[in-house]
């Protein structure tokens, strides 16, 4: 019975030989074949030699390797289209998901599991901006797109039904974690302690990060594009307060100032008018990407191993 296992790698080139040789090992339990997977996601450094390196000394390894740098998302999905194992695990390249945990993982899939998730006890060496960044992150998350992903990572097992399920999705822009849970195929949990990276930095800033949740949240989740109508709706319930206070101040001979009213007025009406456009034009630019129907990645052709001949000319010269 054959295992697939996914990796997606970015710039590891460092450590990537190493990880995915211990990955394997881990992986290895009686009964089962194996292939692992490489995904170099538009790497700029050394990885891709590294992978192909590895190829060489072990058949099981295979790599794809991107254009450029099209995301972990589109790396993990790039993977379980060209695996064809019974199961897929997904697991991250510089160890921080524990390899150790596949055995267990194989175990209760084998028991008719078709999801093994596994999921963060703790979040490792973190600051404390990056803990509340992803806390917040999940809060909002279950409140509009009524899914908890609290805890969650992408490392998980996968039966073959659900694979299929997930690649028959159509839209661009996918979130794995929340299609996973989406789904709603039976799934066991096993916890784990966020490792230190081996060889490796995390390479997601901030900036990186919001637009990451804000795209998450978004293609779950049409609640935010409603709360342009609620707020809109409390505009005009302001504004028509103001408006009786006006009114009867004016009915009762008070001077008005008027001038911090109709600035208080313009103010949060404009505010509240940009905060809607803005909503808006997001979902309108994801409309967008989706009706352009580029493709989710691009592949490089698959590089010539050294020991790879070149095919003898089969041309017919005529005279």
């Amino acid at each position: 019975m054959l295992i697939s296992i996914v990796v997606p790698v970015f710039n590891e080139a460092a450590s990537v030989g190493a990880n995915l040789k211990t990955i394997l090992a881990a992986a290895q339990v009686p009964g089962y074949d194996l292939e692992l997977l490489a995904v170099n996601d538009g790497s700029t450094d050394a990885t891709a030699g590294v992978l192909q390196q590895l190829s060489l000394q072990d058949p099981r390894v295979r790599s794809l390797h991107f254009t450029r740098n099209f995301g972990k998302e589109a790396a993990i999905f790039a993977g379980l289209s060209a695996v064809k194992g019974n199961a897929v695990i997904v697991i991250d390249a510089d160890l921080q998901h524990p390899p150790q945990l596949i055995p267990r993982m194989l175990q209760l899939w084998s028991q008719g599991v078709p999801v093994v998730a596994a999921v963060k006890r703790q979040r490792g060496e973190e600051s404390q901006l990056s803990r509340w960044c992803a806390t917040t992150f999940y809060r909002l998350f279950k409140i509009f797109a009524g899914i908890d992903i609290e805890g969650q990572s992408d490392f998980k097992l996968l039966d073959r039904v659900v694979v299929d399920s997930l690649l028959a999705f159509s839209e661009k822009q996918k979130f794995f974690r929340g299609l996973v849970d989406w789904s709603g195929y039976e799934c066991a949990q096993i916890p784990f302690e966020v490792a230190a990276r081996e060889g490796s930095v995390s390479r997601w800033s901030f900036l990186r990060l919001a637009r990451y949740a804000v795209n998450n949240i978004t293609s779950f989740s049409s609640a935010p594009l409603k709360l342009v109508t609620l707020l809109g709706m409390l505009t005009l319930l302001i504004g028509v307060v103001f408006g009786v206070i006006s009114l009867y101040q004016k009915l009762d001979g008070i001077a008005l100032d008027g001038f911090t009213t109709v600035n208080m007025l313009i103010i949060f009406s404009s505010g509240a008018m940009m905060v809607s456009l803005g909503i808006i034009g997001h979902y309108l630019s994801r409309i967008y990407d989706e009706l352009k129907s580029r493709p989710l990645y691009l592949m490089k052709p698959e590089p010539k191993l050294p020991n790879e001949t070149k095919p003898a000319d089969s041309r017919i010269d005529t005279v």
